[in-house]
């Protein structure tokens, strides 16, 4: 006869049997057999006294959600046995499921009071601590659980995640951060020397590893816990951001997709994956999962960005603007978001709104260049030169090398039309500025045909005909299909002065004395070929 049976026997011997009852739903319970609960049951019936068979009786009412019942059973115990180590922690366990988390971690103290080596208690009372003023005395809990049981996995695990996550608040209630991932690496290490088959810890490791950018690493451990649990959806897509920083898009992608299989209202990986659509021009298929993540989680900042920025190429501009203001009422320091909103502006053809927000810009990001830069070149009304020119040198004093900056610049400086205080409008133009910014742009960007032809105009103003046909010219062999600057060369050369300075130039020395005539002896044909009709020599 095995242990059951001598217990099922002793019950029919003496119905009345309390311990017999109680002994045989301990084991039942071992054996996941759901009648335990009646033998618990019975036993208290017969020994109202009965502690211990009060606990597993609420334990087992716990385990069939039965919470009211189990409280009372509990509370049984606990009246019997005010010492009873085991009934104050499975109480505060269901306490912790009916979300009593102030009496839940009272009930836990209760437990090391009687018996201070009971690890599960500290350990489960730091698990409570969350708020960021709990930090240090979550820690302090989760080391005194290691030292009574340093092969506490769970224990490890959550020391682990919390140093992971380190926010704390001093005395003044200033939040600082006690974040210390080397450690908490060394808690995942630990947890996955007990427990190689520990999904969450290689997942969490792998995280950590990532932010280092250690992603040779970072792979191999989710790797392994895909392995593990294919199915683990924040593994797939912890591992396609692995992928996409290493710039395997196609890996990432599928990545990103299996994450979404696995869970499909995954907000995060229908962003991310959109995101690596619209950078790869797919904007159809981005746009799609961009609308997918703002339904799960419409309070996606970025995701609401990215789907304006999709739809604002499309037939209703309105609805890329309802995008672009979501993102900024969820994140009001998005400062490409109001950069971006100003191009939607300007492009719609409301310069006023877009002047708003590229100021705007610049107010959240004191360093963005190009909002500085684009809020200079549409402040072209006469009542705004001034401010105009301070947002161009401000970009400039950020990136003196910016082409484009030096070009726009040379634009406001050339025309100088500025309205004065008393209403009256003046030209103050600033040509040798103006010139000083082209030869720049020109200087940075060796190809900027347009520079060139705005230097050559400039040029040409002043009567320097050589240097306006130089510059004339560069722009058009640079682009030979700038019709702008074939017009302007050849209204150049119509010009009687012009003509007159060009060929001086052609025919003057290094000092200006005139050249001698130098006739180069006439070349022999090569045998069996013609000698050109026309040999004449320019001047």
């Amino acid at each position: 006869m095995n242990a059951k049976a001598h217990l099922e026997e002793a019950i029919a011997l003496n119905p009345d049997f309390a311990e017999a009852y109680y002994k045989l739903g301990l084991l039942l319970k071992e054996q996941g057999d759901q009648e335990a609960l009646e033998h618990f049951r019975k036993a208290v019936s017969l020994n109202a006294e009965y502690a211990e068979a009060e606990c597993e009786l609420a334990i087992a009412l716990v385990a069939q959600k039965d919470f009211e019942t189990a409280r009372n059973h509990f509370l049984n115990a606990l009246e019997i046995n005010p010492n009873y180590a085991d009934a104050y922690f499975h109480y505060a366990l269901l306490l912790v499921e009916l979300n009593d988390s102030e009496e839940a971690k009272n009930n836990f103290d209760k437990v090391t009071e009687i018996n201070q080596n009971y690890a599960p208690a500290y350990f489960h009372k730091a698990k409570l601590l969350t708020n960021a003023d709990d930090f240090e005395e979550a820690r302090k809990n989760y080391e005194t659980a290691l030292d009574i049981d340093e092969k506490f996995t769970e224990a490890h695990y959550y020391m682990g995640k919390l140093l992971s996550g380190g926010v704390a608040t001093d005395k003044e209630g200033t939040l600082i951060d006690r974040t210390n991932l080397p450690q908490a690496k060394e808690h995942y290490l630990r947890v996955l020397k007990i427990n190689s088959g520990h999904t969450k810890a290689l997942y969490n490791l792998a995280d950590i590893l990532s932010t280092e950018k250690n992603y040779d690493d970072a792979k191999k451990y989710l790797l392994n816990a895909l392995e593990i649990d294919s199915s683990y959806s924040k593994a797939h897509y912890l591992l396609a951001r692995v992928y996409a920083e290493c710039g395997k898009s196609d890996k990432a992608k599928e990545h990103f997709q299996l994450s979404i299989e696995h869970f499909a209202d995954n907000a995060l990986a229908h962003f991310r994956l959109g995101v690596l659509l619209f950078e790869e021009n797919e904007m159809e298929k981005a746009a799609e999962h961009l609308r997918q993540s703002v339904t799960i989680d419409s309070n996606h900042a970025e995701a609401n960005f990215y789907l304006a920025m999709i739809l604002r190429s499309d037939d209703d501009p309105s609805l890329a603007k309802k995008h672009f203001f979501r993102a900024l009422d969820l994140d009001p320091d998005y400062a490409l978001a109001y950069y971006e909103l100003a191009h939607h502006s300007e492009k719609n053809g409301d310069l006023n709104e877009a002047k708003i927000h590229f100021q705007k810009a610049t107010d959240i990001d004191q360093n963005f260049v190009k909002a500085y830069f684009n809020l200079a070149r549409i402040l072209t009304n006469p009542s705004e030169y001034d401010q105009a020119i301070r947002n161009f040198e401000t970009a400039l004093e950020i990136d003196p090398d910016f082409a484009e900056c030096h070009y726009w610049f040379s634009k406001i400086l050339i025309s100088g039309e500025k309205l004065e205080a008393d209403g009256t409008l003046i030209k103050k133009p600033d040509h040798e500025r103006a010139e000083r910014h082209l030869r720049k742009a020109i200087k940075i960007n060796p190809k900027f045909y347009k520079a060139f032809y705005r230097l050559g105009l400039l040029l040409k103003d002043h009567e320097k005909y050589d240097d306006s046909f130089e510059n004339l010219t560069k722009a058009i062999k640079i682009n030979p299909k700038f019709a702008e600057a074939h017009y302007h060369l050849a209204v150049l050369l119509m010009d009687e002065d012009a003509r007159k300075s060009l060929k001086t130039k052609t025919t003057e020395g290094p000092r200006g004395s005139p050249k001698k005539a130098k006739r180069t002896p006439a070349k022999r044909p090569a045998a069996g070929r013609k000698p050109p009709r026309n040999n004449k020599r320019t001047g």
